[in-house]
């Protein structure tokens, strides 16, 4: 950019303003469209990957809402300081949390302080206050056995997990094809900047060598444009030495590459995971949690001396039907809830 800026002016101060901006205009598109090609890229892909990941990270949650004393099941992002949750066995805690009723609430927080046991709440009341209970729950961890009632206390990166996720918020070392151009790319531009101080030294000291010799007065004007000549011609010495077409180059190849995978399935985030992606030929992944939808459902059941497979169609006809419902109902964690046009 630097260089580009004195070919501009040079230019302009030695072919005027009609044609000497051309040089140091070509210089500054062409690092304009690296830019531009490379943000672009790494744009849509990390938009893309935002999707999916917003997608695959979507959990819900009965808060209570309202006043009415009925559950609503939002997403956790919805989540605000304040809002009471309901605790289920098997749960993740969306956010930092305090129990305000409970039974039998026993919590994993190893993802938080890598201790494996079981951390036992209990929830806080005016009698227990002065007996220090444990009734804080940290978000991103795992109810193990009980289920009952908390209020958000913190949200996002307000919350222990939300701050340790920033905190883990580092830039990506290089690739390394990326070190390896970069080494390239630096040889090559001190090359250029050695050659350019030999062009510029030889190119001044040929010209006041030549006005020592031959005598020739100092004209202010002329010499200054026979000066900035030589600087030109230096300048564009080092223009050409440093490769700005390496790395669009190689940006290119990565988007071909990535849209290549992309046709495979395989969405890459960034451009130069194509390069680590391409180096592999099986793909291991463990399919657990991602084919599975987290939904159970009745294969078979039990009733009357009697196997049934699936819900059979005279289901409401066996005469232990209403037992089972009711069996189902008040043993299983299901909430009756209004949706939006009131049924």
């Amino acid at each position: 950019m630097v260089l580009a800026c004195i070919n501009a002016v040079g230019g302009i101060i030695k072919d005027g303003p009609a044609h000497g901006w051309v040089d140091g205009a070509a210089i500054f598109g062409a690092v304009f469209l690296i830019i531009g090609i490379t943000s672009g890229n790494n744009y849509s892909k990390e938009k893309q990957f935002q999707k999916l990941v917003a997608k695959a990270a979507v959990e819900y949650v009965a808060v209570f809402r309202g006043g009415n004393g009925m559950t609503q099941t939002i997403s956790t992002s919805e989540l605000v300081t304040g809002d009471i949750i309901k605790l289920e066995q098997g749960m993740r805690i969306p956010a930092d949390a305090l129990l305000l009723d409970g039974i039998d609430i026993a919590t994993d927080e190893s993802a938080m302080t890598g201790e494996p046991e079981q951390m036992e709440k209990t929830a806080i009341t005016q009698e227990n206050y002065d007996s220090n209970p444990d009734p804080f729950l940290l978000g991103n961890t795992l109810i193990c056995n009980g289920q009952g009632l908390a209020m958000i206390c913190c949200v996002g990166t307000n919350s222990r997990s939300g701050m340790a996720e920033e905190k883990l918020q580092t830039e990506q070392d290089q690739t390394p094809l990326q070190q390896k151009l970069e080494k390239i790319a630096n040889g090559l531009a001190r090359i250029g900047v050695i050659a350019c101080l030999i062009t510029l030294v030889i190119g001044w000291g040929k010209i006041i060598m030549f006005k020592l010799i031959e005598k020739e007065p100092w004209v202010f004007k002329d010499d200054f444009k026979t000066f900035l000549n030589a600087l030109i011609t230096a300048v564009n010495v080092v223009v050409i030495a440093v490769p700005e077409g390496l790395p669009l180059a190689v940006t290119i190849s990565f988007a071909f590459s990535v849209m290549k995978m992309k046709a495979e399935n395989n969405l890459v985030r960034k451009l130069e995971s194509s390069e680590t992606m391409g180096g592999a030929n099986e793909i291991c992944t463990d399919k657990t949690g991602t084919l599975t939808k987290n939904q159970m459902t009745v294969k078979e059941f039990y009733t009357m001396d009697t196997i049934y497979s699936g819900r059979p169609s005279n289901f409401n006809d066996l005469s232990t039907s209403k037992l089972m419902a009711e069996g189902v109902i008040y043993n299983c964690s299901a909430r009756i809830e209004r949706n939006d046009k009131g049924s």
